[in-house]
């Protein structure tokens, strides 16, 4: 296992090519357009013509360097965030202003959009870690959300207006909700992959799969159903009352799980949060409870 140190140094070796690589994608100039921060409509057109493929094999290393897969969730390294680690995830941020999001089809641009806030969130949650508490990090209308951290086609974005971006999807696919990661055990594991356009909804679908089966996660008991709060949130988006998502929960819920919540008929959440931290041995007589840290399950609003 490579030590926080060694972790900074190989993200550094992997942003040499990066940027090169990102800003090769972008095969149309940016459209310049006023910076206006209720202009989100315009990120709402695609192209359907595009054939356009955005290659995210140095985002896919990063990924995969820094989150690591843990009993059915996922955890973070972010001390080895901490310095070229951001450094690096702010030159990837930059990357993706070098693509104009229109010029995409609607698959691949959802791709991108998800990929960008991951970054961001990662980038954010480091910067926090590991003074604040999750519970107010992750408040709506928090630094955290709305603090603008990216310019696309000439538009300052925050993590909560590509929130609002993304749920303009779920109309069609619910599911994208699962795309919208969060630095707590009680949300959709973080990815170590990056989505792809051709793959982008089957992989939200895996995803809201993974996170309602998830071990512990929905709990049964009696006529109550026990959710994480992040589930609570976003019930506007996964049908509006808490039958209807009930019933997008049975739809997701494995054979075991979907019979335990056969006599369900109403929804409790469990608000408890716990950052996705994850600590190194070399770093296992430094506490990561309490403050930013600590235990327990639950779940979180999304920005939106």
């Amino acid at each position: 296992m490579k030590s926080p140190s060694s972790l900074r140094r190989s993200i550094t070796v992997i942003c040499g090519a990066s940027l090169l690589a990102l800003g090769a994608l972008a095969t149309t100039g940016i459209a310049q357009v006023a910076a206006d921060q209720s202009a989100l409509a315009r990120f709402e057109t695609s192209n359907p013509q595009s054939t356009q493929v955005i290659e995210y094999r140095v985002i896919d290393t990063v990924l995969d360097s820094l989150v690591i897969a843990s009993g059915g969730t996922s955890e973070v390294r972010y001390d080895a965030i901490k310095g070229d680690g951001e450094r690096v995830l702010t030159q990837l941020v930059s990357g993706f202003a070098t693509i104009d999001p229109a010029t995409l089809n609607a698959d691949e641009q959802l791709a991108y959009w998800l990929n960008l806030r991951a970054l961001l969130v990662l980038r954010s949650a480091a910067q926090a870690f590991p003074g604040g508490k999750p519970e107010t990090l992750l408040q709506p209308g928090s630094s955290f959300y709305t603090t603008k951290g990216v310019k696309i086609s000439g538009v300052d974005l925050s993590i909560a207006d590509i929130d609002a971006i993304v749920l303009k999807r779920a109309a069609a696919n619910p599911n994208v909700v699962y795309g919208l990661v969060l630095p707590v055990r009680e949300a959709p594991a973080f990815p170590r992959k990056a989505f792809r356009g051709a793959t982008v909804n089957a992989m939200l679908d895996a995803a809201a799969r993974a996170f309602i089966n998830r071990s512990g996660a929905v709990k049964a008991d009696a006529d109550n159903a026990k959710v994480p709060q992040f589930l609570i949130m976003h019930r506007d988006r996964l049908g509006g009352n808490d039958a209807a998502l009930l019933t997008h929960i049975r739809g997701l819920a494995a054979p075991k799980l979907g019979q335990k919540l056969g006599g369900a008929t109403r929804l409790s959440g469990d608000p408890r949060l716990s950052l996705n931290v994850f600590a190194d041995r070399s770093f296992a007589d430094r506490p990561v409870s309490g403050g930013f840290g600590g235990g327990g399950g639950g779940g979180s609003a999304a920005g939106s």
